[in-house]
């Protein structure tokens, strides 16, 4: 039989304390994590192969060996899938931002570099983003898993913010906000109507995994084409191809920068997390969804994104947003062309 919350409360404290008090007097192997991430192969900690470019640095909550250990097993996923993935507690905020910033400067090409956060682990990597921005060090993609309500403002540096929350948690529920000077992507993604995930299962969730894996590849494969193109350009003039030229950010111009977008997923819809988005002209006798069709995209998330309903005549001639996927396993080979 469950504990009365005010007990379960009373047990987290004392686990909190405990694991802090740990935390400092074993300083949990921190500088071992460290030590293999400094340089490349020896951060694929459990045998990533490495094939797409970047890491993913993931970071439990507070009392991460506790309740964030399906991060864990999402590392592990995603280093199977080819991209380099290590997890560390929120003691190793400085140690983390130290390595990622050497090994940029070290070698650019070893971006991008990603980064995830469960709980107080969403606020720490927030953190890490300010640090990298003070070093001139881009982010190209962050998952919060359900921040807390004093996360600090999504930096410029980052190229796109995937928020992954629960409005009506106690715990942490806490809607992601841009900074001044933010010209990324932010999507806040309210799961409150997806009952079977709560904060402390978030971080375990098969589907979570599954979309996340998914995005990671997606930003990984679009920064490997990036890649390639900038070498060919640099390449000897007789070997350069004509008519090519390395890709701007990874997006066409035609998607919506800066972009923030908010929906909440019901409760009969699957989980989708759109990255970006396009603006449409209406046109007459359009509705959701003829909207919807023409552009591959659920009018649910068309309506919640331009506050709209079903009920609510369009208006010809207005320009609405239309959510995209652009940064998927299964688009990673070419970018979506706009729709007008």
């Amino acid at each position: 039989m469950p504990l009365p919350f005010r007990h379960q409360i009373k047990r987290l404290a004392r686990t909190v304390a405990v694991a802090a008090l740990a935390g400092i007097l074993c300083g949990c192997g921190a500088n071992s994590a460290l030590d293999a991430l400094d340089g490349g192969p020896g951060a694929r900690a459990n045998g990533g192969n490495g094939k797409l470019p970047g890491h993913v640095y993931l970071m439990w909550g507070l009392v991460g060996e506790v309740f964030s250990r399906g991060l864990d097993g999402l590392a592990t996923k995603i280093e199977r899938n080819g991209v380099a993935a290590s997890v560390h507690s929120m003691i190793e905020i400085g140690s983390v931002t130290e390595t990622i910033i050497r090994n940029y400067r070290r070698d650019p090409a070893s971006s991008p570099v990603m980064l995830l956060g469960h709980s107080s682990g969403a606020d720490a990597v927030i953190a890490i983003a300010e640090r990298l921005k003070a070093a001139n060090v881009p982010v190209a993609l962050i998952f919060g898993f359900d921040p807390t309500p004093i996360a600090g403002r999504i930096p410029s540096n980052v190229e796109m913010f995937i928020n992954l929350y629960q409005a009506t948690n106690l715990i942490g529920g806490a809607s992601a906000v841009p900074g001044a000077e933010f010209r990324g992507r932010m999507v806040n993604v309210d799961l409150r109507e997806h009952r079977e995930i709560v904060h402390i299962t978030l971080d375990k969730s098969e589907v979570i995994h599954a979309l996340v894996i998914d995005k990671v590849l997606g930003v990984a494969a679009a920064a490997a084409q990036k890649q390639a193109a900038l070498a060919m350009a640099a390449a000897p003039p007789a070997k350069k191809p004509q008519a090519r030229r390395p890709p701007d950010a990874g997006v066409p111009m035609a998607y919506v920068l800066p972009l923030t977008m908010k929906y909440v997923v019901p409760a009969k819809e699957p989980i989708a997390l759109f990255d970006s988005a396009i603006a449409v002209n209406v046109k007459p006798d359009d509705t959701l969804d003829s909207i919807a069709a023409r552009t591959n995209t659920p009018a649910w998330v068309i309506g919640q994104v331009n506050k709209v309903t079903q009920d609510e005549p369009l208006r010809a001639g207005e320009r609405i947003l239309v959510p995209q996927i652009v940064f998927s396993a299964a688009t990673a080979g070419a970018m979506k062309p706009a729709l007008r």
